[in-house]
C-alpha cells in the first residue's frame, strides 16, 4: 500500500503524547491528587525557570514534558512532547507554562544549627504557604517547617507561588 496522508508522522514520538496517553493521565494525576503525589515520592513544576531552579539545587528531573515548537531545559531527565493542544488541558493554570517536569521529593531536614527557622501552623492556603516560604528565604531564615494539618507543599500552586524558593529554603 501507498503513503497517505500523514505519513511523515507515523511514529508516536512525533505525533506527541495525546491527552489520554498514559503519560499524560499521570501528570493530570499527579498535579490533582496529593495521595499520587505522595505514593510517587514525586511533584510537578511548571515553567523553565522552576525546572531549572530545582535542578540548579540538586532536585532529581525525573522528565520534562513540552508543548509543541516549546524547548525542554537542558537538565537531566527524558523529554516527552505533547500533541496540540494537550498541556491546556494538563497543566494546572489558566496560561500554562510551554513545559512541565516530574521532579522526585527528597527528604527534607534541617540544617545543622540552625538559627532563624519559620514555623507555619496548619497554614491551609497555598497561596499563603508559598509567600511565607519566599518571604523567608528573602529574610535570610535557615528552614521553614509547616505544622501537621498545613497544606501539601507539592501542590501545584505551593510550588508557583514561592518562585523557586520551595526548592531552596528547606
Amino acid at each position: 500500500g501507498g503513503c497517505r496522508q500523514g505519513c511523515a508522522l507515523s511514529t508516536a514520538r512525533s505525533e506527541g503524547l495525546t491527552f489520554s496517553n498514559p503519560k499524560v493521565q499521570r501528570l493530570r494525576r499527579l498535579l490533582g491528587r496529593r495521595s499520587a503525589r505522595s505514593e510517587e515520592g514525586v511533584f510537578v513544576v511548571e515553567g523553565a525557570s522552576l525546572i531549572a531552579q530545582a535542578a540548579a539545587a540538586g532536585w532529581q528531573i525525573e522528565g520534562q514534558y513540552v508543548a509543541p515548537g516549546a524547548n525542554a531545559v537542558a537538565v537531566a531527565g527524558d523529554v516527552f512532547e505533547f500533541a496540540p493542544n494537550v498541556i491546556e488541558r494538563v497543566a494546572s493554570t489558566e496560561a500554562p507554562q510551554p513545559v512541565l517536569a516530574v521532579v522526585h521529593q527528597r527528604a527534607r531536614e534541617l540544617p545543622s544549627n540552625p538559627t532563624f527557622v519559620v514555623v507555619g501552623d496548619r497554614l491551609a492556603d497555598p497561596g499563603n504557604a508559598g509567600t511565607i516560604i519566599r518571604s523567608a528565604e528573602a529574610a535570610g531564615a535557615d528552614a521553614v517547617v509547616l505544622t501537621a494539618g498545613s497544606v501539601d507543599l507539592y501542590t501545584p500552586k505551593v510550588v508557583r507561588a514561592p518562585a523557586g524558593s520551595l526548592v531552596r529554603v528547606p
